[in-house]
């Protein structure tokens, strides 16, 4: 973990930043806080959403009292391509060459225009093969998030998507189960989601998915349903949500999207079973899901597996913020797993 550097996770809605370090296996918690993103800043390329953008985060630092002018970016899986490879162990420059063809495969765009970034997960030196992880972002994407945060003051030390900092949130600091099963992990977006398959034996996350579909849509169909407007849709997924009985049947107006949600995660559980041959023992969820009150029930309740919020368990250490973001720690996970690069 850097001490000379903190994250900001620059999501669709909202805009968080930690500054964290680790002492003796446990995160610390310096200071965090979350503030609203500037709107379409993802969808459209403008000097003003630039600008905007970079003084929401300026101000958000100056709130948190942050003095340090590093930072790590961390963006949505939905914006970038990834994919998790078995590959043989070849040399240097056979490898890049390997890695090219292998991303050209899964990149929807001409590969010039990314910028590709490789992490070695494994390295089974018996087998001679390694599990890499690949990441693509569109180069026009990067520049528009470095001028952001240089217009902010500050200065861009990497940027990585949510699915390497979660990765290794496991991999170096929550302690592994060792057990012959697999654990699912929702990554609940907002205009998309992602799930991860993590290995319980090795901590690893060794295969993942992004698909379109996020909290927007759900806020949309309670908007559309109910005629009410933005903020108003949020506030009812939020205290109402699948709760029984209530003032709205949220359960109804959204059963056909909720019902593609599970049948994503469904479909995963499959593949984990006929690919790796592991059973999956829960599904873990993070980032968006306390925006819908009950969501981790009424997923257990369609899947019939245990289903929990994503929490640092014993490895955060007990402080004021720490005890601040107990019933919203979950959607600081991408931000506070970035500290650790």
């Amino acid at each position: 973990m850097a001490d000379s550097l903190f994250c900001i996770d620059l999501n669709e809605k909202f805009t968080r930043i930690s500054d964290a370090n680790v002492s003796k296996n446990k995160i610390e918690l310096i200071t965090t806080g979350m503030i609203e993103t500037t709107p379409s800043f993802f969808s459209v390329e403008t000097e003003k959403n630039i600008e905007n953008q970079a003084s929401i985060i300026s101000q958000l630092v100056s709130q948190l009292k942050i003095k340090k002018k590093s930072a790590g970016i961390i963006i949505p899986d939905g914006f970038t391509y990834s994919q998790i490879l078995q590959m043989p162990k070849l040399k240097e420059k056979e490898l890049l060459s390997a890695i090219r063809y292998q991303a050209d495969e899964f990149i929807p765009m001409p590969i010039e225009e990314t910028t590709l970034d490789l992490e070695i997960l494994r390295e089974d030196t018996k087998e001679k093969k390694l599990l890499i992880l690949i990441v693509a972002v569109p180069k026009k994407l990067v520049t528009q998030i470095e001028k952001t945060v240089e217009a902010a003051g500050l200065f861009p030390e990497f940027l990585e998507n949510e699915l390497s900092t979660v990765g290794r949130l496991y991999s170096e600091i929550i302690p592994g189960e060792k057990k012959n099963s697999a654990s699912l992990i929702l990554n609940f977006g907002y205009s998309s989601s992602s799930i991860y398959l993590l290995d319980n034996n090795s901590s690893l996350v060794v295969s993942a998915r992004t698909f379109k579909i996020g909290i927007d849509l759900f806020i949309k169909d309670i908007k559309v349903n109910l005629n009410i407007d933005d903020k108003k849709a949020q506030e009812v997924l939020k205290t109402i949500g699948f709760a029984k009985n209530s003032t709205y049947d949220l359960e109804i107006i959204v059963s056909s999207l909720y019902k593609e949600l599970i049948n994503e995660i469904h479909k995963f559980v499959l593949l984990t079973k006929d690919r790796f041959n592991l059973d999956v023992e829960k599904i873990i969820l993070f980032n968006h899901d306390n925006l819908i009150n009950l969501l981790s029930a009424k997923v257990q309740e369609s899947l019939t597996l245990p289903v929990e919020s994503l929490t640092f368990k014993g490895s955060l250490a007990e402080n004021l913020v720490s005890q601040t973001l107990q019933t919203s720690i979950s959607s600081f996970i991408s931000v506070v797993g970035g500290n650790l690069q």
